[in-house]
């Protein structure tokens, strides 16, 4: 396994929803202990959506805050930041203008990451770069997509990918606020649906990556469960998104409006996760591609790009 020495970095991803900064510092044993973490939400995702094109106020919105995050990062005693892109940005007809934008403001180059290089960078980052000891489902709920890992000893990283997560999924399905039961019906058969469709895999353990699982640990927060979701408590949490609205979930727990509004979507999707995968349980884990992206710059430098694989094969 690649060594790594002590230091500072800082990963700033573009997403679905949101920008999000993260600055960590690490230590050879890869514990991280986080220095900054905070996002601006911007809705790339929907506007991708409706013109395939990120419009120029976007882009200049975009622009301002990833140059003042770099800022922040390096004024926080970052070595290196590393810029990435995502969903939107896959999608998006001239994502190198927004890219090129960005490294002419930041002198830093914009990684606009694959299905599966997303998916290996956080997996990277949940599992710290080692193999896991048994046979392990890694599920990333994003806004508006989502990717599965399926990872086992001696075996190479299966990767699946939905063309959905929770802002695309509430889109297509949801109106009302709080969500109808019928919505809420709706939403559990199409995601059931679309995990049917991946990889078959029969895990023994199952982690969920991303604000669905950490905000529907919020939701039910007398669960004796700590940060494990199991069939009862997805269902107790899908009770309280179906009985307030988005406005009092961001009252009552301290939920972002726009993340409380596309809940009972994530919700349904750690739902159909469960049941596909024949898991009791998933963990959530607050570790994501950003943790990932800063272990992978330690442990490769300016090459970890090209030597993802290796990482994620905990080489």
């Amino acid at each position: 396994m690649t060594d790594t020495q002590p230091g500072i970095g800082a990963a700033i991803d573009i997403g679905s929803n949101s920008i999000h900064l993260l600055v960590a510092e690490f230590s050879a044993g890869r514990d991280f202990r986080v220095i900054q973490d905070e996002s601006v939400l911007l809705g790339l995702g929907a506007v991708v959506d409706l013109d395939g094109r990120i419009p120029d106020d976007h882009i200049a919105s975009a622009v301002e805050h990833v140059n003042e995050y770099v800022a922040a990062a390096v004024d926080s005693g970052a070595e290196w930041v590393i810029l990435l892109g995502t969903e939107p940005l896959r999608r998006a007809s001239n994502r190198s203008h927004l890219a090129e934008a960005i490294e002419l403001a930041t002198g830093r180059p914009l990684h606009v990451l694959s299905h599966e290089e997303e998916a290996g960078l956080t997996l990277v980052g949940v599992l710290g770069g080692a193999v896991p000891a048994e046979p392990t489902l890694v599920f990333d709920i994003g806004g508006g997509s989502s990717e599965t890992v399926m990872l086992a000893p001696g075996a190479d990283p299966v990767v699946g990918v939905l063309p959905v997560g929770s802002a695309r999924l509430t889109a297509s399905h949801v109106e009302d606020d709080p969500p109808t039961p019928a919505e809420i019906a709706a939403l559990r058969a199409e995601s059931l649906h679309l995990l049917s469709g991946l990889p078959a895999g029969h895990p023994t353990r199952g982690i969920v990556v991303g604000g669905s699982g950490t905000n529907l640990l919020r939701l039910t927060p007398d669960s004796d469960g700590g940060a494990v979701i199991d069939r009862a408590r997805a269902e107790a949490a899908m009770d309280v998104v179906a009985a307030r609205p988005a406005a009092e979930l961001v009252e009552a727990f301290g939920l972002r409006e726009r993340r409380a509004a596309q809940m009972a979507a994530g919700i349904s999707l750690i739902e159909a996760a469960l049941d596909c995968y024949s898991l009791d349980a998933v963990e959530v884990s607050d570790a994501s591609l950003r943790e990932g992206a800063i272990l992978a710059a330690a442990m490769a430098g300016e090459e970890w790009r090209d030597r993802l694989d290796d990482l994620v094969a905990g080489a």
